[in-house]
C-alpha cells in the first residue's frame, strides 16, 4: 500500500471520515421540538461541508504539485513545453505567490521566504536544473473553481478535461453524471454552508458528496498523472496538441468479493486472480499493474472504488 501517495491516501480517509459521520445521531435532526440538538446538528453538517470540499481542494492543489514535479524531471527544454504551461509556471507562478504572500504577512507570517523560493523557481525556467513552482498551477484563487481544474488539464495539454473526468470516473465505477456540474453544485453548497446563517446542508448532501468528491479525484488524478508521464518523457504527440488521453488509459481492479479480493482486467470477462486478504492483493498486483501501465483501483462490495495508485505518477 506504501505505492498510493499521501495525498491520495488523505483524501480518501477524510471523506471515508465524513461520509460515515453523515449517520451519526449527532449528526440526524430529531423532532422538530429539540431545537438545541437540531441546531448542534445543523452546525456540524454545515461544517463537515466545508471540510469535506476542501479536502477536495486540497487534493487537487497536492496532487498538481506532485505533478509539476514530475514535469520538472524531463529532459525537455523548457522552451518545448506547451505554452500555456509555460505561462502558467512564469507569469501564473509569479501572480499567485504574490497574492499568497500578501494573505500571509496579514496573518502575521513572514512572506519573504515564500516570494524568495517561488522567484528561484520562476528562474529555473531560464537554465539549469529545473523546478516549476507549485504556484504554477492551482492558486489563482483562494478556491479553487471548476475552471481552474480545467485550466490545469489544459495546461497539460489533456483536451476536453472535464468530459475526461467523467469518462474515467464511470469506467472506475462511478456513475455517468457529468462532474463539472456535481462540483459546481458543491462548490455552491460549500459556500453557503461556510457563510449562510440559514444554510442547512442535510446528511444526504454530504454522503453525495463524498461520493462525487473520489469520481472527481480520480478522473483528475488519472489524466494528469499520465499526462505529466508524458510530457517529462518528451512524448511528440502531447508537447505538439491537447489530446484526449482517457480512451488510453486501461484500470485495473482489485474488487471485494467474499473470502477475498479478486483481481481484474477493465473488459477482461474473467478475474486474473483471486487474493486472499486486501494486503496481499495490493502487493501482488501492483507490480502486474505498473509492467501493464495501468491504474489500480480497489473497489468496494457495491463496486465503488475507495482508493487507487497510478504507475504514470506514484
Amino acid at each position: 500500500m506504501s505505492s498510493i501517495a499521501i495525498s491520495r491516501q488523505n483524501l480518501c480517509d477524510r471523506l471515508a471520515s465524513i461520509a460515515d459521520a453523515a449517520d451519526q445521531p449527532l449528526l440526524v435532526d430529531g423532532p422538530l421540538t429539540d431545537t438545541a440538538h437540531n441546531g448542534r446538528a445543523r452546525l456540524l453538517r454545515n461544517g463537515l461541508m466545508v471540510v469535506a470540499f476542501t479536502s477536495l481542494e486540497d487534493f487537487i492543489r497536492a496532487r498538481t504539485g506532485e505533478v509539476l514535479d514530475c514535469v520538472s524531471r524531463s529532459i525537455v527544454k523548457f522552451e518545448d513545453f506547451p505554452d500555456s504551461l509555460r505561462i502558467a509556471a512564469t507569469f501564473g507562478a509569479m501572480k499567485a505567490v504574490q497574492d499568497r504572500a500578501r494573505m500571509a504577512q496579514r496573518s502575521g507570517t513572514d512572506p519573504f521566504t515564500m516570494l524568495q523560493d517561488a522567484a528561484h523557481e520562476v528562474a529555473s525556467t531560464k537554465g539549469g536544473a529545473l523546478q516549476l513552482s507549485r504556484f504554477s498551477l492551482g492558486y489563482s484563487g483562494s478556491n479553487v473553481s471548476s475552471h481552474e481544474i480545467s485550466e490545469i488539464l489544459s495546461c497539460l495539454n489533456v483536451k476536453n478535461a472535464w468530459n475526461q473526468i467523467t469518462e474515467i470516473s464511470q469506467r472506475a465505477g462511478f456513475g455517468g453524471i457529468p462532474l463539472k456540474a456535481e462540483y459546481d453544485s458543491a462548490a455552491q453548497l460549500r459556500h453557503s454552508a461556510a457563510h449562510s446563517p440559514t444554510a442547512n446542508t442535510q446528511p444526504a448532501d454530504l454522503q453525495g458528496f463524498c461520493e462525487k468528491a473520489l469520481a472527481i479525484a480520480i478522473g483528475f488524478d488519472l489524466l494528469a498523472s499520465r499526462a505529466a508521464r508524458l510530457l517529462r518523457d518528451g512524448d511528440a504527440q502531447i508537447l505538439k496538441e491537447k489530446i484526449e488521453l482517457s480512451k488510453g488509459i486501461s484500470l485495473r481492479f482489485l474488487d471485494e468479493v467474499k473470502g477475498g479480493y479478486a483481481e481484474k482486467v477493465e473488459g477482461a470477462p474473467k478475474a486474473v486472480k483471486k487474493h486472499a486478504d486486501r494486503d496481499s492483493a495490493w502487493l501482488i498486483s501492483m507490480p502486474r499493474s505498473l509492467k501493464a501501465n495501468q491504474p489500480l483501483v480497489e473497489r468496494n462490495k457495491s463496486g465503488l472504488p475507495v482508493v487507487w495508485a497510478t504507475p504514470d505518477l506514484l
